[in-house]
């Protein structure tokens, strides 16, 4: 960093821009971190050696300095100093990405910490351009999988509406759509826990799953890998009730299917299909097990099925 810009920065003379270039400095290393401090004792050592000096900053504000007992002034530097430096770090808020997913389709990501992830439909994920130094958090309202890059000393947590899940370094998949009040967490390699309210609820291991229902948090084997087939571009229903099937539908091509039907088929069905191929092609492959006619109402795009 360029002492320069670092001794405006204790002139109170640098602008914002300026500004964010130090905060990410200092928050990328400790190394960093301890130079900052170094430089801003030895500038403020500077302002003591001339007694009786006073300068005007770009606020308005005047600074005075006085001759003062050389132990004393040690004092008072390391006390002003620590207190700078702690507000300072306490005024750097981060800042965040949002990505939302259009409806039929997915997204890949890999941040910055080299975790890779994917996004379902109709998803909203916040990320922030840099994590902190303590831990790597996000914000998934929808589906992800993730594959987290591994950093025990910094912990990657997923936080949704209904839960929250820590990680350091695992395969996972996550369904927390807040529209529907869902909380799936599926587990792959490696552990996770999930929390509720800081509270911890429950550690999985490999091919389990975790599910929220009335209120309460099952854990049980994964018995179905097709579901998650998403990422790979592929809708899949494995024995799957047709209620079930459209409320996928509704999800994923965000679209509003009403039955007319007095009551649904109560058969299961197996079968996929790519998610690129539409909602209108689904419910086609659909009519081949069941006999129903459907209709969209082009104004506000309601499926009937009939």
């Amino acid at each position: 960093m360029n002492k320069e810009l670092l001794y405006r920065f204790f002139q109170d003379n640098t602008n914002q821009e300026e500004e964010k270039r130090i905060r990410q400095w200092m928050d990328a290393s400790d190394v960093n971190r301890k130079t900052f401090m170094l430089e801003r004792k030895i500038y403020d050592a500077t302002l003591l050696s001339s007694p009786n000096t006073s300068k005007t900053n770009r606020k308005g504000h005047s600074t005075v300095w006085y001759s003062i007992g050389t132990a004393a002034a040690v004092m008072m530097l390391l006390i002003v100093s620590t207190l700078y430096i702690r507000t300072l770090l306490q005024e750097h808020t981060p800042e965040y990405n949002t990505l939302v997913v259009p409806a039929g389709q997915r997204i890949h990501l890999i941040l910055a910490d080299n975790t890779d992830i994917w996004l379902n439909a109709n998803s909203t994920f916040r990320y922030p351009t840099e994590f902190s130094r303590k831990e790597r958090t996000v914000y998934l309202d929808g589906e992800a999988f993730f594959n987290v890059s591994k950093d025990d000393k910094k912990p990657f947590m997923v936080k949704t509406t209904l839960g929250d899940i820590r990680v350091t370094g695992t395969l996972f998949n996550v369904e927390a759509y807040s529209k529907y009040r869902g909380f799936e967490t599926s587990l792959f390699e490696g552990s996770v826990e999930i929390y509720k309210d800081d509270h911890k609820l429950t550690t999985l291991k490999p091919d389990e799953r975790s599910y929220l229902k009335d209120g309460e948090l099952y854990v049980t084997p994964i018995t179905d890998r097709d579901k998650y087939l998403w990422k790979d571009g592929l809708i899949a229903f494995n024995n799957k009730t047709l209620e079930d099937i459209l409320q996928s539908l509704e999800k994923y091509f965000d679209v509003r299917i009403q039955v007319f039907h007095s009551s649904l088929p109560q058969r299961t069905y197996t079968g996929k299909f790519r998610q690129s191929d539409g909602v209108d092609y689904a419910l086609r492959v659909l009519q081949k097990s069941i006999h129903f006619s459907y209709e969209r109402d082009e104004i506000t795009g309601i499926v009937y099925i009939k």
